[in-house]
């Protein structure tokens, strides 16, 4: 026995394909998608109400209504990547069409939108998409799409910069490329920098936390990548000797004397090699840290202890 709702669909589809063909009333025609879409949400249809949502952003774009368009659009993605989520729940074997549907969907509205000069609006779709993607595994789907947004942000809005300069970087060492993740932290070093030098405050608690991550986080790095001192760039030479030795005035020049002496510690038990030590360190830290950061530190202490393996 045939969905009622399904089929009303179909007989409205029919009607709608034939009054096309006597120039129709676009903006009629999108009204109806837009509340047979909801209807069909209401019933669980979602793979039916996908279908209304492209039609209305089909009738958007013949209307000129680009942010219209690029809703309807928003919309078909989101439901695409809701069905690719319910796959995944489930359990049921994919081949990530729906996945690629919704990806389209969201880059055919950054694109327009874009076109459109409405970076804000297409900024906050990358970045939409982005975290969806990550929530769902994808993380190197992701990362293009927080690429594309660093390149829509503001200079000045520091603040975004931030979160999404940060997320491109958890998405550069989870598939890692390291170098890439350094530039990354390097950039929001220097956005960072740029910004404070041109207010006349102090540095607030937020910029100065978000230093210290990528200070720490490109020490990780640095550690696993093991380049050679000399063909290092001379922002990650200082950072290499900053950390190298306790200087004898550490408890007036640091203001932070505990956080000193750990990467001092990270840095020595790194270039000797010191499984336990950086086992010890790690263990100590774990709380401080974030997800990526205790990732990384998982990482150099599994190279080195592969190390103590190869000597055995």
């Amino acid at each position: 026995m045939s969905d009622p709702v399904v089929e009303r669909y179909v007989n409205i589809c029919r009607s709608l394909k034939k009054r096309f063909l006597r120039k129709p009333n676009i903006t009629e025609a999108r009204d109806n998608f837009y509340s047979f879409g909801k209807q069909l949400l209401v019933s669980g249809n979602k793979e039916y109400a996908v279908s209304c949502y492209l039609s209305a952003s089909q009738c958007e774009e013949q209307l000129g209504n680009t942010v219209g368009e690029t809703n309807a659009l928003t919309k078909a993605a989101s439901l695409f990547l809701q069905l690719e989520k319910d796959k995944q729940m489930l359990c049921i074997s994919s081949n990530e069409h729906y996945l690629a549907a919704g990806i389209d969907c969201y880059n055919k509205a950054v694109s327009k939108l874009v076109s459109s000069n409405k970076q804000d609006l297409a900024l906050k779709l990358c970045v939409e998409l982005g975290c969806l993607l990550v929530d769902m595994g994808h993380i190197p789907d992701a990362e293009p799409h927080f690429t594309k947004a660093s390149s829509l942000i503001n200079p000045g809005n520091i603040s975004f910069q931030i979160v999404v300069l940060k997320k491109l970087c958890y998405c550069k060492t989870y598939c890692k490329n390291y170098m890439g993740a350094l530039e990354t932290l390097d950039r929001l070093v220097y956005l960072i920098n740029v910004a404070t030098s041109m207010l006349e405050e102090k540095i607030t608690s937020h910029l100065q936390d978000t230093l210290e991550y990528c200070e720490l986080t490109t020490l990780l790095l640095l550690l696993i990548v093991n380049t050679p001192f000399l063909h290092l760039s001379s922002p990650h030479k200082n950072l290499i000797n900053k950390y190298s030795t306790v200087p004898l005035d550490v408890l007036t020049s640091e203001p932070d004397v505990e956080r000193f002496i750990n990467l001092v510690e990270i840095t020595m038990a790194a270039k000797h090699k010191d499984y336990k030590t950086l086992t010890r360190l790690h263990n100590k830290l774990y709380s401080s840290l974030d997800s990526q950061q205790n990732e990384l530190f998982r990482e150099l202490i599994s190279n080195v202890e592969d190390i103590d393996l190869v000597l055995l």
